[in-house]
């Protein structure tokens, strides 16, 4: 039984042994900036079991740029989170070389418990995210792929989950790939225009404050409601989703065009709206140099499926569910569990 199936009720003194005095040294999150590290402290509970501490910002351009009253924990910043833990305990346990590119093809995160995100506001949220590492393939010693599930425990309470499948590639074996899938060595993202694609959503319609931190424009209804195309627009200057220099765009930010799109077909307000649901395939580089078009259809209640289309392929699908942001202590049906 994996992390993900059962509480932990062992992962309190774990917890308590967790520090939150300085963040932990960045090449271990592939971060150049050191305000971009959010992970603390981590350490082994068992083989493959492990514990991650980590501090929410509490004024950051990005991860606190939103709309939602009462504020919950950006659940960008929640995937960053898990992606930092992830990244932790590959290269500190799973002995990933620091060189190596991770390469992720599925992403699976639901918060099963939105109060429990509701953010403090008088000091920084601090919270643990227990990891388990399974299906992991390897040749001799070097680690090629692997699955590692996330549990997000908030203020001792179980908020969600997140399972992440990535590979892992050597320097010289992500240049060669690259090179080989484009048939091109692909642009670096320091050297393209800071410039904006088009007509850039209102920043209110998608949750967001900052115009900088929209990622969708031209956006389109051809079908009416909870349908619509929009181009991407990840700004290349962005200090968050373009920390370092990348020859593609990142996986963090089409979450959050994939988030923004969802909010944005499912209406006003957008403050009312939280992504309680990422579900994502990646099934190849989107590339900087040709347009994307984003996709939104409606798959079910309170939920949609978000394409992205690149030179007329599908190059990521994601599921979103969309539910209200609990307004109160007491307005998640008395078990914590938003409804």
């Amino acid at each position: 039984m994996t992390l993900a199936e059962q509480e932990r009720p062992e992962a309190a003194p774990a917890a308590a042994e967790l520090a939150y005095q300085r963040s932990m040294d960045r090449v271990l999150v592939h971060r150049r900036a050191v305000m971009e590290v959010f992970v603390t402290d981590a350490v082994r509970l068992g083989d493959e079991t492990f514990a991650v501490a980590l501090q929410a910002p509490r004024a950051h351009s990005y991860y606190n740029d939103h709309t939602q009253r009462p504020a919950l924990l950006d659940p960008l910043f929640l995937l960053e989170a898990a992606r930092q833990a992830v990244t932790v305990v590959a290269h500190q346990w799973l002995d990933v070389s620091y060189d190596t590119s991770f390469l992720i093809s599925d992403w699976t995160t639901e918060f099963t418990d939105l109060a429990a995100l509701r953010a403090r506001g008088d000091a920084p949220d601090e919270l643990v995210i227990e990891v388990s590492a399974r299906d992991l393939r390897r040749r001799g010693s070097r680690l090629l792929a692997a699955t590692l599930e996330c549990v997000f425990v908030v203020a001792g309470r179980r908020a969600g989950t997140s399972a992440i499948v990535a590979g892992y590639l050597s320097r010289d074996g992500y240049t060669a790939h690259r090179e080989k899938s484009r048939g091109s060595i692909p642009p670096s993202s320091s050297d393209l225009p800071h410039t904006r694609l088009g007509a850039t959503v209102q920043p209110a319609l998608v949750g967001r404050e900052r115009a900088e931190n929209v990622v969708l424009t031209d956006v389109e209804r051809p079908g009416g409601a909870l349908t619509l195309t929009a181009t991407l627009d990840v700004p290349v200057w962005h200090p968050a989703m373009y920390d370092h220099p990348l020859d593609h765009v990142p996986a963090m930010a089409l979450m959050e065009a994939a988030r923004q799109a969802a909010v944005l077909a499912a209406g006003d307000p957008a403050e009312r709206h939280h992504a309680r649901a990422f579900g994502a395939t990646f099934r190849r580089f989107v590339e900087l140099d040709s347009p994307v078009t984003v996709t939104v259809t409606p798959s079910g209640e309170a939920r949609c499926t978000v394409d992205f289309l690149q030179d007329g392929e599908s190059v990521c699908t994601a599921e979103i569910a969309v539910a209200p942001v609990p307004a109160g202590p007491d307005t998640d049906g008395g078990d914590g569990r938003a409804t």
